[in-house]
């Protein structure tokens, strides 16, 4: 086990994509939120779309929280009830992180969502998507800037409004709203009813959410893993999932949960 200071380190599960390069399958998960979460203080562990449910069940023993990424792919429309055609899907990926999302709300194991991630989240609750936002009435362009320099991509373009009843709120004191990126081309329709929405953007977008009474269930529409450690509430956001995945570890005191009750993938 990786250790600092003395310190067993907590582990993040990582959600992986199933993609095909060069006619090859592979596993792939971007390197910058790997570095986030061990910026954080944590151990990475990559969790393979496509488990079955044995290597699911062992691989949760092991974790302390759990980390769904961004992706080019989007969540299939079957999934909250649409009929659209979607050509970028992984329904291997949408099978895992819809169980992982289950599983940390059942178990109280910290859940953070990014992007894709934030997407999954809310449509495993009951909301749904809108699946251009760039092309529905009363919303602007969300999209990435085509620049292949990362500093202009990832670069802050808007704000958005922090809610007063969220747990933003709570951390930010005073402050009112936040810059953030935008990479993403689909987008919150309807909210799921049991989540609270921690902020929008200015043309009145979900742009997070969490859920009440979980130690940390927190999905974000943004890309806090580009300067993780330089950016304010980036910052914030990972080291307050690490936090949680510590006391989590600590609670448990080495010994896991039986995870053999419902761990066949969805």
């Amino acid at each position: 086990m990786s250790k600092e200071n003395g310190m067993t380190k907590p582990v993040i599960g990582v959600i992986c994509c199933r993609k095909q390069v060069e006619g090859y399958d592979v596993q792939s998960v971007n390197e910058l939120y790997l570095n986030a979460v061990r910026d954080a203080g944590a151990l990475p562990l990559l969790l393979p779309a496509g488990a079955d449910a044995q290597e699911l069940k062992q691989l949760l023993t092991m974790l302390d929280g759990v980390l769904l990424t961004g992706s080019h792919s989007n969540v299939a429309p079957h999934r909250y009830a649409a009929t659209h055609d979607e050509p970028k899907t992984d329904e291997s990926r949408d099978a895992l992180s819809f169980t992982l999302i289950d599983h940390c709300i059942e178990q109280n194991i910290p859940l953070l969502g990014i992007c894709r991630g934030f997407q999954e989240m809310n449509v495993a609750l009951g909301g749904t998507l809108h699946p251009k936002v760039h092309e529905t009435d009363g919303f602007m362009d969300h999209r990435e800037s085509q620049s292949p320099d990362f500093n202009e991509k990832y670069a802050y373009v808007h704000t958005v409004k922090i809610s007063s009843n969220g747990s933003f709120a709570h951390w930010l004191g005073s402050q009112e709203d936040i810059e953030v990126n935008s990479l993403h081309g689909q987008g919150v329709n309807q909210l799921a009813p049991r989540l609270t929405k921690e902020a929008e953007a200015p043309d009145g977008l979900v742009e997070a959410f969490s859920l009440k009474g979980h130690p940390y269930f927190i999905g974000v529409q943004w890309h806090p893993e580009w300067q993780s450690r330089q950016r304010i509430f980036s910052r914030i956001l990972f080291d307050r999932f690490i936090i949680a995945a510590s006391e989590r570890r600590s609670l448990l005191n080495g010994n896991r949960f039986n995870w053999s009750k419902n761990c066949a993938t969805a």
